[in-house]
């Protein structure tokens, strides 16, 4: 196979103790691993289970310096906040600091009018399949967001974006998306699939990516010197009115082909990986199987836990090489399919309070919390849980809501964390230097630099004068607040997933706002 994209677990190999013996499998209540040292660049991708830095497949990953980015239908990239579910390609330093975000996902369309089964949690998005999860023993389980808070509430003609892990259906002889998070848009400036080419026709330049047939013949191919193959996995986007249904066939005229690979730079095609997700097409007498269309071959790797066997529809974490041909040579696989214990709901939050309704009701790093099941007096001796009181929390993932389940909180220090969050009221706005001073309740004041990546959540940077905010960002040496976000909580209810987000597309200069919409 040629130019996978490696999905579903961030860790470099350095990260390989954390992520194949520890991630997420520790038991309840159990801290992150974190990384190893390394020196080497590398890079993998995963699913996003938290914040604090931000947490991949339930492992601590440094981002306070990373630029969190979206691709645009037009090869541009803008900068973009990152939510629960999302699935994203990371380039790191092998010891868990990571220096670029790239979110990425699934599907992005309609919803398909009759496909929608309340029963299977299943529909259809530009010919794709699409299923829900609620069972953790079967993999990540489905966020909902964008006002969405079960999958009850997806409806025909609905705009959706879908991230998640892609499986072979052998009955139904399709790929299917397990969806990790299914979001409703207002608006989307491109229709966006991403799956493996079959039945190329180079005459007539088209190819099917599952129910979908894509027509390449006006489209621009990325990188310029690729050929395509059938096999590659490619991220496809047109726009909404170039997908129709011709003689019984559904089409999408393409405005741009990318052929995707397992670097974030899209440059790499060897060197040391990670991937998770689903088992695909597994053969034991060839000792292979695929993960999201990329070949894994199993030879000699140390198999845990102990006594687990592979098999098709597994959940696993694979550690390996990658080979000229695209596949990967493993040297770890663990099983996380093995037992509830193995907890793929599990959410790790940490961070500032930024709006709260009680004492068991609050919002961290942009997510809902109910508390009601903690004992707040022996998590937090002494506090009074209020809008900026820094918290630790971890947390499950309840079928039917949007807001996750607090199975320990603790309080702590904001000195805690690279990445924190701050509260307080914007003034003393230099729209030139792109300075503010951020007040807090207790009458303290933060200067805090913004630049060109920074997403701005419900204000812009023309309104922030006086505005209410929540930045969530880094101390530099000097001891200012770099912002990496900033937010209105009171537009965005919290909720990152009802963000208006604005930035500058730094490759054509042009600024952009947008509303529950997309850059894709």
């Amino acid at each position: 196979m040629t130019n996978p994209i490696v999905t579903h677990t961030l860790t470099g190999a350095a990260l390989l103790s954390a992520l194949v013996l520890a991630a997420c499998g520790g038991g309840s209540g159990g801290s992150a691993s974190t990384a190893a040292s390394s020196s080497v660049a590398q890079t993998a991708s995963g699913t996003v289970t938290g914040f604090g830095s931000v947490y991949v497949d339930g492992v601590e990953i440094e981002d306070a310096r990373a630029t969190t980015r979206v691709e645009n239908a037009d090869g541009s990239y803008s900068a973009t906040a990152l939510q629960l579910g999302q699935r994203v390609r990371v380039a790191h330093d092998g010891s868990g600091t990571a220096s670029g975000v790239t979110v990425d996902a699934a599907v992005i369309g309609a919803v398909a009018s009759g496909s929608i089964d309340t029963t299977a949690l299943t529909f259809q998005v530009a010919g794709q399949a699409v299923k829900a999860n609620a069972d953790s023993t079967l993999g990540v389980v489905t966020v909902y967001g964008g006002g969405y808070t079960a999958f009850t509430d997806i409806a025909a003609a609905d705009l959706v974006e879908v991230h998640g892990s892609v499986v072979y259906d052998s009955t139904a002889a399709t790929y299917v998306v397990q969806a990790t998070r299914i979001e409703k848009k207002s608006a989307i400036s491109a229709v966006r699939v991403m799956g493996k080419i079959a039945g190329l026709d180079t005459a007539a330049k088209t190819f099917a990516i599952n129910g979908l047939t894509v027509s390449y013949a006006s489209a621009t191919l990325a990188p310029s010197t690729a050929t395509l193959a059938n096999d590659q996995t490619v991220a496809v986007w047109g726009p909404s009115s170039a997908l129709v249904v011709s003689g019984g066939t559904l089409t999408l005229t393409a405005s741009r082909v990318k052929v995707i690979n397992s670097s974030l730079a899209d440059t790499v095609t060897s060197g040391t990986t990670q991937l998770g997700g689903l088992v695909s097409n597994y053969s034991a007498s060839a000792g292979s199987f695929e993960i999201e269309g990329v070949e894994v071959l199993v030879g000699s790797a140390t198999i845990t836990p102990t006594g687990a066997t592979l098999a098709s529809g597994a959940y696993v974490q694979v550690t390996g090489t990658v080979g000229s041909d695209g596949s990967i040579t493993a040297t770890a696989i663990r099983v996380r399919q093995a037992s509830t214990t193995d907890d793929l709901a599990r959410v790790r939050l940490a961070g500032a309070i930024e709006s709260l309704a009680d004492q068991t009701s609050f919002v961290v790093r942009g997510v809902p919390v109910d508390a009601a099941g903690i004992d707040l007096a022996s998590a937090c001796p002494g506090v009074t849980l209020a809008v900026g009181t820094v918290v630790k929390v971890t947390a499950s993932v309840q079928s039917g809501t949007d807001v996750v389940l607090a199975t320990s909180l603790a309080c702590t220090s904001a000195t805690t964390y690279t990445m924190r969050s701050t509260s307080g009221t914007a003034g003393t706005v230099d729209s030139t230097a792109k300075t503010f001073v951020l007040t807090t309740a207790s009458a303290t004041t933060q200067k805090v630099q913004w630049s060109d990546q920074t997403v701005f959540a419900g204000v812009t940077a023309t309104t922030l004068d006086g505005v209410a905010v929540v930045v969530d960002g880094y101390l530099d040496t000097s001891g200012t607040l770099i912002a990496r976000k900033i937010r209105n909580p009171a537009v965005s209810s919290g909720r990152q997933d009802s963000d208006a987000y604005s930035g500058l597309d730094t490759s054509t200069s042009r600024s952009w706002t947008q509303y529950r919409s997309s850059r894709h």
